[in-house]
C-alpha cells in the first residue's frame, strides 16, 4: 500500500515494508481521498527522519522532492484525528509483536527472567508547539522600593510561559522496541509528575499486550517510586525496580539469603526485606559497582528468585531508554512539538517510536541477511570495554563482572546509519549497491 505514496526506492521499500503489511490488517484503516492512511503514515515517518524548521518547511520539501502534495491544513487536521491515532497505535502494537519474534533477545540467557517482559521507562520533554497558548506562571518579584500604597518586600507577579511537553516512553530491554505510554496532562497540570501520569494509565496499557499470566517489569528512576501503587500494580502482574531516595526511612525486616560465591552476585553486599511507611514490604539490594567503587541501593518488588546481581544489571540497562532520547533529540532533531492538541502530540511521539522501530528492524535485517555491521563502532565499544575493565582493576575492583560484560549491543541507531537511510530512501540505487555503500561507510573510523 505504501507504494502508492511515490516511495519507489528499493531501500525505501524495505524500510516501509512492515508498515505496509500491518496497515492492510488494521481494523482502523479507512479510505480517505484527501490524505490516505498510507501516505499519512509515510509522511509522519519522513518528518521524523528529516530536519525541518516547521510543518510548512516539511510539506514544501515533500511536495518538491517527492511530487506528493499535502495541504497544510489537511496534515495538521489529521494529527487531531482520534481514528488516525488509533490506527497508529494499532500499527505500533503489531510491530511490537513482530519485534518480539524478529529481534534477538538480549536477556535470553537469564532463565530466571523467562516469565517477564522487561521495560525501561522514563519521561522526556520537548519544547512547546509554536501555537501552544502561554499560561500564567507565578513568580516572585522584589520591589525596587516602598510605594505609598504597597508594603516593601516580595510581591506576587505573573509571567506568561509556554510549558514544555512531557511524554512517558518505555523501551523493551529484550528487543529494543520503543513504545509511547502517554503525553502529560495538557489541561489540569502544566508540569505533571511522572508518577501521576503513570497512574492515569490503565492496566492493559501498562501490560503492553503481555499474555495472561505473564509478568511485566518496569525499571524506572526515582520519579517512578510509589510503594502503595507498586503493590496495587503487582496484583496485576506489573513489577517495578528503582533506586532509593536519600531521605527514605525504611525499616529492615529481614535478609534474603543469596549465594555470594555465584559470579552473578559479585558486587552484591546485601539483599534485604524492608518495610515502608505505606505498610508495604519490598526488597532492597545493595550493590558495590566494581567499575567505579560506588555503592548503589535498589528497591524492587521482584521475587527473590531474581538474583541481586541481575537486579543491578536490569537497572543499569535502564540507560537504553536515555540513549534513544538522545537519538530523538540529536540525530532526528525532534526537539519541539508539532501541534498543540494532546492527540497531535501523542501522534508525534508514536510516529517517533515507529521510526525508531523501523530503523532497528532494517538494521537487524541487513545484519542477518548480509553480515554487514558497524565495524568501527563495534571496535570502539570493544576498546571502551577493555578500558573500563582496566579502570576497575586499577581501583581494586577486580575487573568488570560477568554481567557487566554480557550484554554488548548498539543502544541507538548511529548517525552513519541514519544518514545512509535518508540518502537512500528515494535513491535509484539497487539493494546491492546501497548495501555496498553502507558497508563502506561502516568500515570508516
Amino acid at each position: 500500500m505504501l507504494s502508492a505514496t511515490r516511495c519507489k526506492s528499493i531501500v525505501g521499500g524495505e524500510f516501509f515494508k512492515p508498515v505496509s503489511g500491518f496497515l492492510d490488517h488494521s481494523r482502523f484503516r479507512r479510505n480517505c481521498p484527501a490524505l490516505s492512511d498510507a501516505l499519512w503514515l509515510e509522511a509522519g515517518i519522513r518528518r521524523c527522519l528529516g530536519l525541518f524548521q516547521s510543518g510548512r518547511d516539511f510539506l514544501q520539501d515533500l511536495a518538491e522532492r517527492h511530487d506528493t502534495e499535502i495541504l497544510l491544513t489537511t496534515f495538521f487536521e489529521s494529527l487531531k484525528s482520534e481514528r488516525r491515532l488509533a490506527l497508529l497505535s494499532d500499527i505500533l502494537s503489531q510491530i511490537q509483536a513482530h519485534m518480539r519474534r524478529a529481534m534477538p533477545d538480549a536477556f535470553a540467557d537469564f532463565k530466571c527472567l523467562d516469565d517477564f517482559d522487561l521495560y525501561a521507562g522514563d519521561g522526556h520533554f520537548i519544547a512547546a508547539a509554536s501555537h501552544d497558548k502561554a499560561a500564567p506562571r507565578k513568580v516572585a518579584a522584589k520591589d525596587k522600593g516602598p510605594a505609598k500604597d504597597q508594603p516593601s518586600g516580595r510581591t506576587a507577579a505573573f509571567t506568561a510561559t509556554k510549558y514544555a511537553t512531557g511524554h512517558l516512553y518505555s523501551i523493551n530491554l529484550r528487543n529494543h522496541c520503543m513504545t509511547h505510554l502517554s503525553v502529560s496532562d495538557q489541561i489540569e497540570r502544566k508540569k505533571e509528575h511522572e508518577m501521576r501520569t503513570l497512574k492515569r494509565q490503565d492496566i492493559q496499557g501498562l501490560r503492553q499486550g503481555a499474555a495472561n499470566g505473564r509478568k511485566v517489569l518496569y525499571t524506572w528512576d526515582r520519579a517512578g517510586i510509589d510503594f502503595r501503587q507498586w503493590y496495587e500494580w503487582k496484583q496485576n502482574g506489573i513489577y517495578f525496580l528503582s533506586r532509593d531516595k536519600e531521605n527514605m526511612k525504611l525499616e529492615t525486616l529481614g535478609n534474603n539469603p543469596f549465594d555470594r560465591a555465584d559470579p552473578i552476585n559479585r558486587g552484591v553486599i546485601a539483599d534485604e526485606i524492608v518495610g515502608t511507611s505505606a505498610g508495604v514490604s519490598l526488597r532492597r539490594v545493595t550493590y558495590l559497582d566494581p567499575e567505579s567503587g560506588t555503592v548503589y541501593t535498589y528497591l524492587t518488588n521482584l521475587p527473590v528468585s531474581i538474583p541481586g546481581g541481575i537486579v543491578a544489571l536490569l537497572y543499569k540497562s535502564r540507560w537504553d531508554v536515555e540513549k534513544v532520547f538522545d537519538e530523538f533529540k540529536n540525530k532526528l532533531g525532534e526537539i519541539k512539538s508539532w501541534a498543540s492538541t494532546a492527540n497531535a502530540k501523542t501522534c508525534q511521539a508514536r510516529l517517533l517510536c515507529l521510526t525508531h522501530n523501523l530503523m532497528t528492524l532494517l538494521e537487524e535485517q541487513i545484519l542477518r541477511e548480509t553480515g554487514i555491521r558497524n565495524e568501527a563502532e563495534i571496535k570502539r565499544k570493544t576498546k571502551t570495554l577493555a578500558k573500563r575493565d582496566e579502570q576497575s582493576k586499577s581501583i581494586g575492583g577486580g575487573g568488570l563482572t560477568v554481567l557487566q560484560q554480557c550484554i554488548q549491543r548498539l543502544t541507538q541507531r548511529t548517525v552513519k546509519f541514519i544518514r545512509w537511510l535518508k540518502n537512500h530512501l528515494d535513491s535509484t540505487r539497487s539493494w546491492t549497491q546501497a548495501l555496498a555503500r553502507l558497508a563502506k561507510i561502516y568500515a570508516r573510523s
